[in-house]
This record gives structure tokens, C-alpha cells and sequence, in this order.
């Protein structure tokens, strides 16, 4: 399994995909820092981050990142000599997707350090412990969820093999999110509702209960980790299925 991640980090190595990581975590911290430039409360300053990163970016971000790193192989005509490596289809699968996660992990890390570098830089109130664990947590939370959104981005790249689908996931996803996202500002319980049933929109139901920002009692929304882990075992296993039995011609 170590030599399957190596190799596929190895591969990604020469590929644009850091300045995408880069470019995904700076550009939310950017936007916050513009819109947050005059007055900097730690609360809000967290708040209207995650917003730009897991509602506006993320979810195009994510999807891109999980389509790319398995399209390549189609796209680039590689996958002959990936399915004929003397490894299982499923430890080669399952290696991609240890990748993605790591990818995304370092573009979490990144932004949150972003946040706090860029808060630190213009504004003398100091960050409390209090606000740096809430958020901290949140981030851990916005993090687990996504990585559950994974396989449904490999899912894009592989039927399609193209960056086109996982494209489009990510811009259906943005969608999604942002209309359950306005139902958390426009205090609509029935569009908070109804989203917390959906993969990315109930991450977003569950970031404003975190964050005080939800009018919907608990108890009355679907927890985000039924909607996301049902979805993670979905699409995994059908990445599984498809890629044991995809023919070594597949993509030629």
C-alpha cells in the first residue's frame, strides 16, 4: 500500500496539482481578509472564511481534486500499464483515494493557518483559546465531511474519464450548498431541512449548528453523517466493483 501512495504522489509530483492546493486554501483567506479589512472580530472572521472556502470553493475544489487524480490515467492513457501493476485493483483504488485525502488535508491546514496568519496581521485583538479550539473543531468537521465526499468525485472521474464530470459535480455541489447555505441566513427551516438530506448541503446545516448560525433544532434535521456516509459507501463500493472489473484495454 506504501508503494502504491508513493507512487501515485510521485506522479502527482510533476503536475500542477500543489499550486492547486495553494491557489484553493489562499484564495478563501484572501477574500476574507478583503471583506474583513476595516474591523476584525475573531468570531465573524472564522465564520466569513469558512463560508468562501466550504460553501463558494470547496465543494468545485474537492470534486476537481478527486476527479483529477484518477482522470489522469484515462486522460493520459496510463491506465493500461495502472491495471496491469502486480498490486490488487482495490489497493490501486484505494491508494488514489489515501492521496486525495492527503491533498486535502493540506488544503485545510493550509487556509486555517491563512486565517490566523492574515487575522494576526491586521488587527491587534488577540485570538483566544476558546475561538482557536471552536474553530479548530469546525474545521475538523468541514474536513471529515468532505473526505466523505471522495469517492463520489472518483466516482465522476472514472465513469467519465474526463475532468469534465467531476467538474460539473462541483459546480452541482456549489449549487447545493449555497442554497442551503441562503436558507441558514433567510432563517428557512424547511430548506434547512431538506438540505441536511443531501451530500454537501447537510455539511452545511451542521457548520451553522456549530456555529450558532442554524434556527432549526437538532433533533428536527437529519445529522450530516448519515447523508455523507451513506454516500461514501455507495460510491466506494462502486469504485471498487468498476475498477475489478474494468478490462486492461479500458481507456485505450
Amino acid at each position: 500500500m506504501l508503494n502504491v501512495i508513493y507512487t501515485e504522489l510521485y506522479k502527482l509530483k510533476r503536475t500542477n496539482v500543489l499550486w492547486l492546493i495553494i491557489i484553493g486554501a489562499a484564495v478563501p483567506a484572501l477574500l476574507n481578509l478583503l471583506v474583513e479589512l476595516e474591523h476584525l472580530e475573531w468570531d465573524e472572521f472564522f465564520y466569513n472564511n469558512l463560508i468562501f472556502f466550504t460553501v463558494l470553493t470547496g465543494p468545485a475544489l474537492f470534486t476537481l481534486m478527486g476527479g483529477y487524480v484518477v482522470a489522469r490515467e484515462y486522460t493520459e492513457r496510463t491506465v493500461n500499464q495502472l491495471f496491469v501493476y502486480p498490486y490488487r485493483r482495490f489497493t490501486l483504488m484505494f491508494g488514489k483515494l489515501i492521496v486525495i485525502l492527503i491533498m486535502m488535508i493540506a488544503t485545510f491546514s493550509l487556509n486555517f493557518i491563512l486565517v490566523i496568519l492574515s487575522g494576526n496581521f491586521i488587527s491587534d485583538e488577540l485570538l483566544t483559546g476558546a475561538i482557536f479550539r471552536e474553530y479548530a473543531g469546525v474545521y475538523l468537521w468541514m474536513l471529515a465531511l468532505m473526505a466523505l465526499t471522495i469517492p463520489m468525485a472518483m466516482t465522476a472521474g472514472i465513469v467519465g474519464k474526463s475532468y469534465i464530470p467531476p467538474i460539473v459535480l462541483g459546480v452541482v455541489a456549489i449549487l447545493i450548498a449555497m442554497m442551503v447555505f441562503s436558507g441558514v441566513e433567510d432563517t428557512n427551516s424547511s430548506r434547512i431541512i431538506l438540505g441536511s438530506y443531501v451530500p454537501f448541503g447537510s455539511m452545511v446545516v451542521h457548520m451553522a449548528d456549530l456555529m450558532g448560525k442554524s434556527n432549526v433544532a437538532v433533533g428536527n434535521y437529519l445529522h450530516a453523517l448519515y447523508p455523507h456516509g451513506i454516500a461514501f459507501v455507495l460510491f466506494f463500493t462502486f469504485n471498487v466493483i468498476y475498477y475489478s472489473r474494468s478490462e486492461v484495454h479500458s481507456g485505450s
